[in-house]
């Protein structure tokens, strides 16, 4: 009785140090995008697709081609927005980047975005909708809210079967 009560309790402590995802918790930067709420806009063609993200000022875009999905690099791109224009740097592959203060201004935000890749060109349209600091941070923490709900109900529910257990257990040997 001792020892499945003892088993039961391990299992339940031990939930909290689950595996989560396959990041690397190194010192090597992610090349996927940390995206924010209402900071990110995409779009696709046939031939490429753009995934848009604003981190303060800063503008990255991701390009791949849309067949296979492969990171498209050494491309040449362009992105204007009203009165802003700027040419794009590659930081990694697929991943080019630009200061862009001018769209890091709540609102809406129309994209030309142009792509030279080789001998293939292409002028993709997209809108980058930024939210206010706190509607971002209002939505990172209902993520969070959920998250620790789901967390405590399934906490709960294992503490509610080991109590039901181990009542049915001593009630079996008297």
């Amino acid at each position: 009785m001792k020892r499945i009560s003892v088993l039961i309790c391990g299992l339940i402590l031990s939930a909290v140090s689950w595996a989560h995802g396959d990041e690397d918790h190194g010192t090597a930067p992610h090349p996927e995008p940390v995206l924010q709420a209402g900071a990110s806009a995409e779009s696709a063609s046939s031939d490429f697709e753009v995934l848009a993200t604003m981190q303060g000022e800063q503008l990255t875009i991701y390009l791949n081609r849309y067949a296979d999905n492969r990171p498209v690099s050494e491309a040449q791109l362009e992105v204007e927005s009203g009165a802003f224009k700027a040419k794009l740097k590659p930081v990694a592959s697929g991943v080019y980047q630009v200061s862009a203060a001018p769209l890091a201004k709540v609102g809406e935000h129309a994209l030309a975005i142009t792509v030279l890749a080789g001998e293939q060109a292409d002028l993709l349209d997209a809108s980058l909708s930024v939210a206010s600091s706190a509607e971002s941070l209002a939505a990172a923490s209902a993520a969070t809210e959920y998250k620790n709900w789901i967390w405590g109900a399934g906490a709960a529910a294992l503490l509610l079967l080991a109590g039901v257990y181990v009542r049915r257990r001593g009630g079996n040997q008297a």
